[in-house]
């Protein structure tokens, strides 16, 4: 099953061994996430940026020379945990500019507060990348979705692309531009049939290392019977945003909206 976690020495680790702090810290810190990507290597990050690799027979993978080459490398002690992530995340929040902190700190922020059964999208996954090798007559550059989310009320697999503020709409990476990026994708069966197994190993090993607070065993089974869709998430930080993004986009493209302003970033196709 794509991206599950099926190495049994690394799931070992992870559930009662020497990774067992690193996973208590990342279930009790909102601003960093686990992600699970192939061979069987979790990852985890903070506001977009890989802060560690995990490995079932090597030494985990830290924070990358580019963000601590100027300053001095964080240092991994794998029973206390908590020094290093303090500051891998310091190093992080000076390596990125203001405008893409904003953005990442939404995603961040829209990922942990779509975690739950009772709202009608449950956000799995961020950062979502297919092998590109593998999608011919792709746009050029690496394509990767923000979000893979199920949509718990239409039983549909969301991948998702957050836009915040009508500067993001246009150009390079722009709403015209990702869409077609995701028809390039979708219509190859290979990259339909490997995001379905994905989604399954994805749920099943988030499941297994509690992560979620609810059972996530039914949502397996409901994957196999999944519509796959596309969409937006547009976050307005005013009125007059939401206004125009209706205007120019809002009948073009499913879209879920939200208030950058609001306490809660729970999911809706309206604010």
């Amino acid at each position: 099953m794509g991206r599950m976690l099926s190495n049994a020495r690394l799931l070992d680790k992870l559930l009662t061994g020497e990774y067992l702090p690193i996973l208590n810290l990342v279930k009790n810190d909102p601003d960093l996430s686990i992600e699970m990507r192939i061979k069987n290597q979790p990852k985890v990050y903070y506001n977009k940026s890989l802060l560690l690799t995990l490995f079932p027979n090597r030494k985990p993978e830290l924070l990358a020379v580019g963000y601590w080459k100027e300053d001095i490398q964080p240092i991994l002690d794998i029973n206390f945990p908590e020094s290093y992530f303090d500051q891998a995340k310091k190093l992080v929040e000076k390596h990125i500019d203001v405008k893409k902190n904003i953005e990442f700190t939404i995603q961040q922020k829209i990922s942990r507060d779509n975690n739950s059964l009772r709202n009608q999208f449950l956000v799995i996954d961020m950062e979502y990348q297919f092998a590109q090798e593998k999608v011919k007559n792709r746009t050029s550059g690496k394509t990767r979705f923000d979000f893979v989310a199920l949509d718990l009320k239409l039983n549909k697999i969301m991948l998702l692309e957050l836009k915040q503020g009508l500067g993001s709409l246009s150009g390079n990476a722009g709403i015209d531009d990702h869409f077609l990026r995701y028809q390039e994708h979708i219509i190859h069966q290979q990259f339909q049939s490997a995001l379905r197994e994905d989604v399954k190993g994805i749920i099943s090993s988030k499941n297994q290392l509690g992560l979620w607070q609810f059972n996530a065993s039914d949502l397996v089974l409901q994957v196999d019977q999944a519509e796959t869709d596309y969409g937006y998430v547009f976050a307005a930080h005013s009125t007059a945003e939401l206004i125009l993004y209706k205007q120019q986009y809002g009948k073009k493209y499913t879209t879920l909206y939200l208030d950058a302003q609001a306490d809660n970033y729970i999911l809706n196709d309206d604010i």
